[in-house]
């Protein structure tokens, strides 16, 4: 036993550090009036929640957070199963595009998000040139405009995610008996039938997961979006992690930054909650 927990030790101490310590330190924080560089810290109970709420631009930012969130999954959810099923194939081609299918997953985020600022660039990019050149529209400015730099970069952040849900469904679907479909087929069931009644009934437990899954880390998305417009233009694209860093990081207030962010592990724990509680699949369902 003894031996036991001196090897589970290190690994204690390092979730200690770099998990619960931060956390701890955050909501001690959040109860203070705390600025960077600025003076010492000043407890004011709820004052840095009360502010949020007053704030202009913390529920404005929720609630694109929410939009994002359900952009993203109309794709991250729909997409990957259709690609899916597309490369459910056995022979060397499908293996081929399931092995290229990755490419976008892998990439590092600020690698993506240069790739789609030059495809995207109304001037010079490729994309700007083959509307102008062959469907005479344009120039569009993807990023600068009000109306399409939201849905621009939640079609990005679903590109990037695609691959990985590809994969999840991909192997949700090799686990399908084949004999199911050999019967329906002998039943005279068609191809929607035959998805309805056999394939999504038993992938359902995959799409829930990669739904949760495509939830939270659309909900947490800052990479892209500081990367590409920094929350604009204007704040048409602040989503609430964006607003954090620049309350943290640009405004220097660590108070209420700390506030918002435990605001939004509430929001995700809660949400993560009712999702079990409704998606989950039953045993025997």
């Amino acid at each position: 036993m003894k031996k036991g927990v001196w090897l589970v030790l290190p690994v204690v101490i390092l979730v200690l550090f770099v998990t619960v310590l931060p956390l701890v330190n955050m909501v001690y924080r959040s109860f203070q009036k705390t600025m960077f560089g600025f003076g010492k810290a000043e407890f004011i109970g709820l004052g840095n929640y009360l502010s949020l709420f007053k704030d202009g631009t913390f529920l404005p930012s929720l609630g694109r957070s929410f939009i994002w969130v359900f952009e993203n999954l109309a794709i991250q959810l729909t997409v990957p199963l259709l690609i899916a099923l597309l490369l459910s194939g056995n022979n060397a081609f499908y293996y081929s595009m399931r092995t290229f299918i990755l490419i976008p997953w892998v990439l590092p985020m600020v690698v993506i998000s240069i790739i789609w600022r030059w495809i995207l660039e109304p001037n010079v990019g490729i994309l700007g040139y083959f509307l102008r050149e062959y469907l005479r529209i344009g120039p569009i400015n993807f990023f600068g405009s009000k109306s399409l730099a939201f849905h621009t970069l939640a079609f990005i952040n679903s590109w990037h995610f695609i691959p990985f849900g590809t994969i999840l469904m991909l192997a949700a679907l090799s686990t399908v008996p084949v004999d199911l479909y050999d019967a329906a087929k002998v039943d005279g069931a068609s191809s929607w039938q035959r998805f309805v009644y056999i394939t999504f009934p038993l992938i359902g437990r995959t799409i829930w997961f990669v739904g949760l899954l495509a939830f939270m880390w659309s909900f947490n998305s800052f990479d892209l979006i500081w990367l590409v417009t920094q929350g604009g233009p204007g704040d048409t694209t602040l989503t609430l992690p964006v607003y954090i860093y620049k309350l943290a990081f640009k405004m220097y207030n660590y108070g209420k930054a700390s506030a918002a962010s435990l605001i939004s592990m509430a929001i995700l724990i809660g949400v993560a909650a009712l999702y079990f509680k409704i998606f989950s699949p039953r045993e025997g369902a």
